[in-house]
């Protein structure tokens, strides 16, 4: 229990340090902006309590606007995202699951197609509620739009590789 606990803290640091350092400087032809910090909810097991994903993702949330100087931006999309999480991972849960067993969603317990449409919906909700209460106005949709489906695109593809490469590291020990 503890080992797994100490894991989670350090990925929520490392994808918090990841975020503030690095990717919140990217933005790829000023639209896509990698938000890899949606991955660490996928580090929650299926028996996780609500309000835990709530108040991590409001942590993390915090933690990211606190740093990038957009003040409560990130706590309510996170929040949101933490509230959203348990019912999209029974949406996209290996079929026949009845959750008895609690699961960490992964490309090895979901197998690919499910964990994609899992972190799929997690990054474009994220993304969407991000820039719209960033911009708070839907005057610019079609650029809130583009903006939400390439920094969803570039997440899921960071999170997919950081996936992939966890899945081969267990494979080989």
């Amino acid at each position: 229990m503890l080992p797994d606990t100490l894991k989670r803290i350090y990925w929520f640091i490392g994808l918090w340090l990841v975020q503030v350092t690095l990717f919140d400087h990217i933005a790829l032809l000023g639209y896509a902006i990698p938000m890899p910090y949606v991955y660490f909810f996928c580090f929650l097991p299926t028996n996780t309590q609500r309000w835990i994903y709530v108040a991590t993702g409001f942590a993390l949330g915090l933690l990211i606007d606190f740093f990038t100087g957009t003040p409560g931006v990130g706590a309510a999309s996170c929040c949101a995202v933490g509230l959203a999480t348990p019912y999209l991972l029974k949406l996209f849960a290996p079929s026949g699951y009845a959750f008895d067993e609690p699961f960490v969603p992964s490309v090895r317990t979901m197998e690919w197609l499910p964990f994609l449409r899992f972190v799929l919906s997690l990054t474009f909700l994220n993304c969407v509620l991000y820039f719209m209460i960033e911009a708070f106005t839907l005057k610019t949709f079609g650029r809130l739009f583009v903006m939400a489906i390439s920094s969803t695109l570039i997440t899921t593809l960071i999170i997919s590789a950081v996936e992939y490469l966890r899945k081969d590291t267990r494979r080989s020990r």
